[in-house]
């Protein structure tokens, strides 16, 4: 039976464990413990098993995350998401994470949010849960999860991240971004860049990558052309799918090495935000 409920409902709680972990074994972890807590229990006496399935791993995640909390404080460097990128006909649950609505670059944004927020905003904005669920999921009232939801979409939403789409602007960055890696001359790309672009890596204190966030477009040229001599971006880089946005993933003897994602501006129909992670610990869900 617990074999039969795992195929039926593992897609569902892997997007909600990802997206409330950022962590793809962390959140295939959760699941597990879950489905071997429901197998010491009487399923006939649970009435409705994916609420019940939603709100255990829902609340598993946010207790995992209070005590995650210090160990990201004293992380070498930022800490980032880890990037989904699988190929057609490769692990379902990884390509739901992959294709659904929440963005990479909202994943980064949601790490300012408390457990509990953070697990309001995916349930409302992901699986359109009503508050009354919401509710019944965290043991709050209807009312108190509307007021927690206004006050994170004021936290998230005063920029709202939009990807990268494809037109034929955004095209010519992904060129002009090959082109650069190759050659090692950025002023074409960072000229389709705002000039207050961010630029945020992630090495884990494993691969050697800047430790804070680096703001302006000149600044970020400044890093990639230092970089760049030191082979820096030396193998295969290749056009991908990061979280179903348009990235990047560097590849060498086979293995990915590097992932990139970026936000578009649609105003200024420019890139305003690149994400780079090369921890080779968050790079599991790179498929090639």
């Amino acid at each position: 039976m617990t074999e039969a409920l795992y195929k039926q409902y593992h897609s569902l709680l892997y997007s909600i464990a990802y997206r409330m972990l950022g962590t793809l074994n962390d959140a295939e972890d959760i699941i597990q413990d879950v489905y071997l807590e429901i197998q010491q229990q009487d399923l006939v006496r649970i009435g409705n098993m994916k609420a019940y399935l939603c709100k255990a791993v829902t609340n598993r995640c946010i207790n995992f995350l209070q005590s995650a909390r210090s160990r990201r404080e004293i992380y070498t460097g930022e800490w980032l998401p880890e990037p989904v990128s699988v190929q057609p006909g490769l692990d379902p649950a990884e390509r739901i994470v992959e294709e659904e609505t929440v963005s990479y670059a909202l994943l980064v944004m949601m790490e300012r949010l408390n457990p509990v927020e953070r697990a309001v905003f995916i349930l409302r904005e992901a699986l359109e849960y009503s508050y009354r669920e919401i509710g019944d999921t965290l043991q709050k009232s209807e009312e108190n999860c509307r007021k927690i939801y206004s006050r994170v979409k004021g936290k998230l939403l005063r920029k709202e991240a939009k990807p990268l789409q494809k037109s034929e602007v955004e095209e010519q960055f992904v060129k002009l971004f090959l082109d650069a890696a190759k050659t090692g001359d950025f002023a074409d790309f960072i000229a389709q860049m705002t000039a207050d672009a961010v630029l945020v890596t992630d090495g884990g204190g494993k691969v050697r990558c800047a430790l804070r966030p680096i703001y302006g477009s000149q600044r970020i040229r400044a890093l990639f052309e230092g970089i760049w001599p030191r082979g820096y971006f030396s193998g295969s880089l290749l056009p991908a799918r990061i979280n179903g946005e348009q990235g990047f993933v560097l590849v060498r003897d086979e293995r990915p090495v590097l992932a990139v994602s970026m936000t578009w501006d649609q105003e200024q129909s420019r890139v305003d935000r690149m994400f780079i992670v090369s921890n080779p610990d968050k790079l599991h869900g790179i498929r090639l």
